[in-house]
């Protein structure tokens, strides 16, 4: 646990320190994977029934399903581009949960064409990264959670400049590091929750000798409430505040924010609306999804095609999840 303490510590400092300017690399690492957190405004770091996903806080695994299990797929920035994350968890006894969790973001084919018009061959680019994650109920009313996890980015492969000794370079096609994420969800209420993690704290991608790119470091901090409502209908209130810990960009403010509602009805179906917000500049707007439910078996489609400035091809998340 003091490991973990460390990490929240030096993610709380970050919301206030200094960033210098460097390139951002790995941006998957911020693009949320599952269906059913995007629909509320990508406000998840508070809440504690995600199933297998640790994506916005680790801390929620020992507070989710005693074995449960998530896959979600999803169509992503530019045609021929996608996400898919994959998730498996499970609770031993009431205090402690184990989860593994992987993202595979890839960017399409790219066609290699020499000075002459000669077709060369083609190649995929993507990211992968697997991770582990491990919670602990500290109070009945307090649970912390880390998450280690590989990053793996492939650009260019090495046949290209075997085939193109014209180019003149040897390497830099891809790069690895590692990163960690480290949360905290506190609930002093059942209809109250509070969360607060921070994500992807590692080492730069170096793809070359140069000082490489910086990964997409976060700090979240948010709330979940479920007010009762008499009969067959519950509702969750969520909310979420985020800060960068890397350089700003010109399409993301250093902080950003979402907010989402969901309505459940009977425990078979939902609808959710949300919002978030990037930027003053555009990048903002709202976002919905609806699930169906059945004996632990879950389906759910989030969609947030409407936060980007320019036009796009929908932006459409399936995700299929089960638990006990």
């Amino acid at each position: 646990m003091r490991r973990i303490a460390l990490l929240l510590l030096l993610g709380g400092a970050g919301l206030l320190a200094p960033i210098t300017a460097s390139v951002v690399g790995a941006w998957f690492l911020v693009e949320p994977p599952d269906a059913r957190t995007v629909a509320l405004g990508s406000a998840g770091v508070a809440l504690d029934n995600l199933y297998a996903s640790t994506f916005y806080n680790p801390a929620s695994i020992a507070s989710g399903p005693r074995i449960a299990a998530t896959w979600t797929h999803a169509q992503w920035f530019w045609p021929g581009m996608s996400i898919d994350h994959a998730g498996l968890a499970g609770r031993v006894g009431d205090r402690l949960g184990f989860a593994a969790n992987v993202i595979y973001a890839q960017h399409g084919e790219t066609d290699v064409v020499d000075e002459h018009g000669n077709y060369l061959g083609r190649y995929r680019s993507y990211d992968l990264a697997p991770g582990i994650s491990a919670a602990y109920r500290i109070l009945p009313s307090l649970t912390a959670g880390m998450t280690l996890k590989g990053v793996y980015s492939l650009w260019w492969p090495t046949w290209i400049w075997e085939v193109m000794p014209e180019l003149g370079i040897e390497g830099g096609g891809d790069a690895f590091t590692v990163a960690g994420d480290a949360g905290v969800q506190y609930r002093p209420q059942d209809a109250l929750t509070f969360g607060f993690a921070v994500a992807n704290l590692g080492p730069n991608l170096r793809y070359d000798s140069t000082e490489g790119d910086i990964l997409p470091r976060v700090a979240r901090v948010g709330f979940a409430v479920r007010p009762p409502i008499p009969g067959p209908v519950s509702g969750t209130v969520t909310g979420e505040l985020s800060r960068d810990l890397f350089p700003p960009t010109e399409w993301r403010d250093l902080y950003h924010w979402g907010a989402g509602l969901e309505l459940e009805f009977a425990r078979l179906a939902f609808t959710r609306i949300g919002y978030l917000y990037y930027d003053s500049d555009g990048w903002r707007g709202w976002t919905w999804g609806v699930g169906l439910a059945h004996r632990g078996l879950r389906l759910d489609v989030g969609v947030d095609s409407g936060i980007y400035r320019e036009p796009r091809s929908r932006n459409v998340r399936f995700q299929l999840s089960a638990g006990l």
